[in-house]
């Protein structure tokens, strides 16, 4: 289909939308520059994701944080740095102190923020809780949902790749897995040093800004690895 048959089957919104200058005028500047266009769509479709992220984890919390899989524990991968280190945070006015060794993905149990007795690394004391597996399955379930979406955006809108599809899969969820626990496993070393030079607050609004940049920049080079717009061969 040439050009001109794609005008004529074009939706009758789309044409008066395209025939306004200043949408004509960004649409061929986009076209223009493929390379530019490609990477403001990777960040606008990494925006989108992240904001229904950021919609769907409270929602998943606010209905699991009623189950008994809050006073579960969960660790997996640590601890990284010193099994004694403490995290001060504020409730209702109130600092609370408690142990929190890193974990990659660390989730003791008991409600969000207070402190629970038990004994962790032959470590005995009050240990700041995170809402154990309930919260886990909050992010776990977030996060699948977040990489659907991804995959299919990403795929489809900002690389348009004909690839392989099973390949594409199998790749995508490698790097998203080695990916994601590099990138915790780093907020790990960098976190407490944070805190101890800015302090806690700033220290971890900072950390986590360098958790997203850091994944941004890691991610974009090994999509379009995954994603080339040339078909694959098997």
């Amino acid at each position: 289909m040439n050009q001109r048959q794609d005008w004529n089957a074009a939706p009758r919104w789309r044409k008066k939308l395209l025939s306004f200058e200043p949408v004509q005028a960004a649409v061929t500047w986009w076209n223009r520059h493929p390379k530019i266009a490609e990477f403001i769509s990777y960040f606008m479709v990494g925006n989108i994701v992240t904001i229904i992220q950021f919609i769907m984890l409270p929602v998943l919390q606010a209905v699991l944080k009623n189950t008994s899989l809050v006073y579960t524990d969960l660790h997996l991968f640590g601890p990284i740095g010193d099994p004694t280190a403490t995290t001060t945070v504020t409730v209702a006015g109130v600092d609370v102190t408690g142990l929190n060794p890193y974990y990659v993905f660390n989730y003791t149990g008991g409600p969000v923020n207070t402190l629970v007795p038990k004994t962790l690394n032959g470590i005995t004391g009050e240990y700041l809780a995170h809402g154990g597996v309930a919260f886990f399955l909050a992010m776990f379930l977030t996060l699948i949902v977040a990489q659907i979406l991804t995959f299919y955006m990403q795929r489809n809108i900002t690389f348009k790749s004909k690839g392989n599809l099973a390949w594409q899969i199998f790749w995508f969820v490698i790097a998203t897995c080695m990916i994601t626990l590099g990138a915790n496993a780093l907020y790990g070393l960098y976190q407490p040093w944070l805190y101890g030079v800015i302090g806690e607050e700033l220290g971890g609004l900072l950390a986590s800004l360098l958790q997203c940049i850091i994944s941004f920049w890691v991610f974009y080079p090994i999509f379009k690895l995954i994603f080339p717009k040339k078909t694959q061969k098997n």
